[in-house]
């Protein structure tokens, strides 16, 4: 008697929940599938030899993500967006006080003022001297910040961050050069152009003209 034996590739649902689909936008129903090599005879698979992979697969769209998606929780990763983005806002207030050499006080008032309006929640001037402590022996750390704000924030949340830095450096009365390179820099980490920089500044003049 001949016995024609091989191997191949079967999918079989593992375990079944609910996760949130990014595709969906939505908590949905998904299958855990693993795909094992299977003995053969006779074409009919009888024993597991190892396992070549698994995923999963939403049941309302269909698509497939590696096992790490139920993992993912969106509101905590929405948290951590909205504290990277206000910590990327003190920071780019704090360099900006730094750039020109001096730390002038209507500079600190206006970064306690702007955070104040932004978040409801007031920097002590301890506060504001701590972050500013840290700008000074971090000077490098702002590019890296910038650099993983950048995918987070949209055309609005990038205008805002360069808003914010033009506020402080007109808090004194004038804005020097070296602040002005700051705003480049930043205009140019969020690729905005120069014409739009020029934009939001006057904008942002527009307002200070009017006392708002």
């Amino acid at each position: 008697m001949f016995f024609i034996a091989g191997t191949r590739g079967e999918t079989t649902t593992f375990a079944t929940g609910e996760f949130y689909c990014p595709e969906c936008n939505a908590h949905t129903q998904y299958h855990h599938d693993q795909v094992h090599e299977k003995a053969t005879v006779f074409f009919i698979p009888i024993v597991n030899l190892r396992l070549l992979g698994e995923y999963i697969e939403c049941q309302n769209c269909v698509n497939t993500y590696k096992m790490e998606i139920l993992d993912y929780d969106p509101e905590q990763e929405q948290k951590e967006i909205e504290a990277l983005y206000l910590m990327g806002i003190k920071k780019v207030m704090a360099m900006m006080i730094l750039a020109d050499g001096k730390i002038d006080e209507n500079e600190k008032i206006m970064m306690k003022d702007i955070y104040q309006k932004m978040t409801n929640f007031e920097l002590s001037d301890s506060d504001i001297e701590k972050e500013i402590e840290n700008s000074k022996t971090t000077i490098f750390g702002l590019e890296d910040l910038l650099t993983e704000l950048f995918p987070q924030l949209n055309e609005s949340g990038r205008e805002t961050i360069i808003k914010v830095a033009y506020w402080v450096s007109i808090a004194d009365g004038k804005v020097d050069k070296e602040e002005e390179k700051l705003l480049i820099k930043l205009a140019k980490h969020f690729q905005i152009s120069s014409a739009h920089l020029k934009g939001i500044i006057s904008e942002v003049n527009e307002l200070s003209s009017k006392g708002e």
